[in-house]
């Protein structure tokens, strides 16, 4: 038997609710309080035989460039494992803690492997086991304005000095003479405070600003030069 592993990233689908296989989520990204309370996770299987699946919540926090998660210990939520029938609903709650705020997470759903039985008698069929990242904010978003963007030799960075989240596709670079040029990037999350730097070709200092798209609306920040 072969296994592949898929991954999605909660990314704001029009309708709100990321489905793959069969099987639905929503929403795609979770609200919580910012003075700590309740939300949910609601999944549905439009799947033809039963499976198993695993919810885990982390922290999630950028620095230095990258992202770091680590498991949770203060977000009380369940069921953590369970089995999803055919046509079923399956609702996770989440207890969330008082962040005033500040409070960003992930909670990433798997698909976990059938049981022994059924497994041997799916042996000869390709199997998908299907991870989904969604993003979980007690904050409101950041004002899009508040992206900064500067260039060096080694590419672009964008800096988020704002307290709210900020969330961002189709970003480009523009030359001087308007051209435009697709960043080589998907969905970037910014969090309060927190840096990025995404490839810029060979001359990222050769350009003048850089485009981006946050809900429906385009934007432009204008590339400031590092030393």
């Amino acid at each position: 038997m072969k296994w592949f592993a898929l991954l999605l990233l909660g990314a704001g689908w029009a309708a709100g609710c990321a489905s793959a296989q069969g099987l639905t989520l929503s929403p795609v990204m979770i609200h919580a309080p910012a003075e700590g309370g309740a939300t949910s996770l609601t999944l549905t299987s439009g799947l033809a035989e039963p499976k198993l699946v695993q919810v885990r919540v982390f922290d999630w926090t950028q620095a230095g460039g990258g992202e770091q998660m680590v498991p949770a210990t203060d977000v009380r939520f369940g069921p953590e494992i369970f089995e999803i029938l055919p046509g079923k609903a399956q609702t996770v709650r989440f207890l969330l803690p008082d962040t005033d705020g500040a409070g960003t997470w992930r909670v990433v759903v798997d698909e976990l492997p059938a049981p022994p039985g059924q497994a041997a008698e799916d042996a000869a069929q390709l199997q998908l086991r299907l991870r989904y990242v969604l993003s979980m904010f007690a904050g409101e978003p950041g004002a899009p304005e508040q992206l900064q963007a500067a260039a060096d030799a080694a590419g672009v960075e964008l800096r988020n000095p704002g307290p709210g989240w900020l969330k961002m596709h189709s970003l480009a670079l523009v030359e001087p003479d308007g051209t435009v040029q697709a960043a080589e990037t998907g969905i970037v999350y910014l969090l309060p405070g927190a840096v990025a730097r995404i490839p810029a070709g060979e001359d990222p200092e050769g350009y003048a600003a850089l485009s981006y798209t946050i809900g429906p609306q385009s934007y432009s920040a204008d590339l400031r030069r590092r030393p």
